[in-house]
């Protein structure tokens, strides 16, 4: 049960990152489809001024879209933080388990010795 626990987990690990850089080449070719993204270039003037002691400012709409660019790269990083783990949790799950297979061994090898000697 814990194996196939494991191959779902890794499965799910490979489908989800798929699924993700292909998204994520549809965000970088098309910013605009990304929700963050999207607010932030299109916030109104006003919303954009700031004030200073020699008067008001207006940022430019490309700080903001870098600032959107950057929202992308922060989603994509936590994105695959979530396909590792689901990756190295699946596999841990897979893995054999060496000390019962060393336990194993060694009873089989004791018990063709006492064949050995008693036989």
């Amino acid at each position: 049960m814990t194996k196939l626990m494991g191959y779902l987990f890794l499965l799910l690990g490979i489908a989800l990152l798929v699924v993700g850089l292909n998204q994520l080449g549809v965000y970088v070719k098309s910013p605009d489809q990304f929700p963050i993204y999207r607010m932030l270039v299109s916030l109104p003037e006003a919303d954009r001024t700031i004030s200073l002691q020699q008067g008001a400012m207006v940022l430019p709409v490309g700080f903001f879209k870098i600032s959107g660019m950057l929202s992308i790269i922060l989603t994509g990083f936590l994105f695959i933080s979530v396909i590792k783990l689901l990756i190295t949790t699946g596999l841990g799950m897979i893995k054999a388990d060496t000390r019962d297979l060393a336990r194993q061994l060694i009873s089989e090898i004791r018990k063709l010795e006492h064949k050995d000697i008693g036989g």
